[in-house]
């Protein structure tokens, strides 16, 4: 990749903290945010645990009441994570300070979404009716009319962060809503650094959210043996499952020339990434773990890098068992018994599916800049066939400036997405 993409701005609500400080404190300390779900009721269940974001409040999330009114609870935290890094970038200032020559900026901003899509909930306005009508469609159009909110299909758009983030600030550029599972939020990095680098627009806001924590949800992914009724557990030897959560990031891209012409603050590069697919099924995850690998070394090479350059690694780390293992293997393979320290941070947030790209970039960048990274406080006991893989409960140096975010996601397909820190 020729041109350069740089970070100047990022932020995030997750269940370990309502901001990027608060949710890199939480897990530099060893706390997680994974407990029992208080959002409804679910006292009776055997398994519903999950990352869940504490004291949720929409009206301190999201200024516009109004807006309230058509957006979903994931929407507001989408929409919520663009606010923080917005202000993160300086970018509002920038281009209040232009005045009417700001039409420019907006003009070449674009917006890039990981997005959740419909949650099995949206569809529950429409149950009253399916059961008064007794299979007659006729009848329940009927009841369905009289029943259903009007504004129901506006609330339940898979497009509504993307659509309210450009109305709010006036963004008229490229923009893609990308609904794609757990690499979600990294094919939406990496569509905005495709733009960017075409020199289609200038700058982009890349936002990654979902909110995986419905009863529906927890029900389908615990009957095909995918929760873990504890906690996650990553690459150990006793891990038997994932656990679902939600949250969103957000970061903002430009070129360095865009970043340069309003003395931006550059956080850091995306460097180059990948997503390929392993063409297995729903759920079959090749044993080899040849999609990670192919994804990595895709990476690495339209990053113009070799392996040894890399200093650390976000794995995807899930905990399910065959996930976790064909990851390791991956790693093994390209990167050699304890050559590059291995994280990652589900263990912490739970599966943020769509937003977990974009978070777990944002984390990485913070370990890069800081020169280590968390563990993985769940880790007991290194699973054999995780043997060799520098993974520790305790944190650990980065080797150097450059890290690996790997995301994996149903459909067997993977991603995988090359960072670097600067030091501004």
């Amino acid at each position: 990749m020729e041109s350069r993409v740089v970070i100047t701005g990022y932020g995030c609500l997750t269940a370990a903290g309502h901001d990027v400080t608060a949710t890199w404190a939480s897990m530099t300390s060893g706390s997680s945010g994974i407990e029992q779900v208080t959002s409804w009721d679910s006292s009776s269940w055997r398994s519903a645990i999950a990352g869940e974001i504490k004291d949720y409040n929409p009206r301190k999330l999201v200024a516009d009441r109004k807006l309230l009114k058509v957006i979903t609870r994931q929407d507001v935290i989408g929409l919520n994570a663009v606010d923080q890094a917005m202000a993160h970038s300086g970018l509002p200032e920038y281009r209040a300070a232009l005045g009417d020559d700001c039409e420019s900026l907006n003009d070449r901003t674009g917006i890039f979404v990981g997005s959740p899509g419909n949650k099995y909930h949206h569809q529950h306005d429409y149950l009253t009716a399916l059961a008064s009508a007794s299979g007659d469609q006729a009848a329940f159009g009927s009841a369905a009319m009289d029943e259903v909110h009007p504004m129901w299909l506006l609330r339940t758009l898979p497009n509504n962060v993307l659509a309210y983030a450009g109305i709010r600030y006036g963004f008229k550029g490229a923009n893609e809503n990308i609904t794609a599972h757990g690499i979600s939020g990294a094919q939406a990095i990496l569509e905005a650094c495709r733009y960017l680098r075409d020199g289609t627009i200038d700058r982009a806001i890349v936002v990654g959210y979902d909110s995986a924590i419905e009863a529906e949800a927890l029900a389908y992914y615990s009957s095909v043996g995918l929760l873990s009724a504890e906690s996650i557990k990553p690459f150990d030897a006793n891990r038997d499952g994932t656990v679902l959560g939600e949250g969103a990031g957000c970061l903002i891209l430009e070129t360095p020339q865009a970043a340069e012409q309003r003395a931006a603050i550059v956080y850091g590069e995306v460097l180059g990434g990948s997503v390929v697919s392993e063409s297995q099924g729903v759920l079959s995850i090749r044993e080899d773990g040849d999609g990670v690998r192919r994804a990595v070394q895709s990476a690495l090479r339209n990053s113009r890098l070799k392996p040894q350059d890399i200093g650390m690694i976000t794995a995807h780390a899930n905990g399910t068992g065959v996930s976790d293992a064909s990851e390791a293997r991956a790693y093994l393979e390209m990167f050699g018994s304890q050559a590059v320290p291995v994280t990652g941070f589900k263990w912490s947030l739970g599966h943020t599916i769509a937003a977990s790209g974009v978070i777990e970039s944002i984390l990485t960048l913070l370990c890069l800049r800081e020169g280590w990274m968390p563990g993985i406080s769940t880790l007991k006991e290194l699973a054999p066939e995780c043997a060799g893989l520098s993974v520790s409960t305790s944190k650990q140096k980065t080797s150097s400036k450059l890290g690996l975010v790997v995301c994996r996601s149903f459909a067997s397909l993977n991603s995988a997405i090359v960072l670097s820190a600067h030091d501004g």
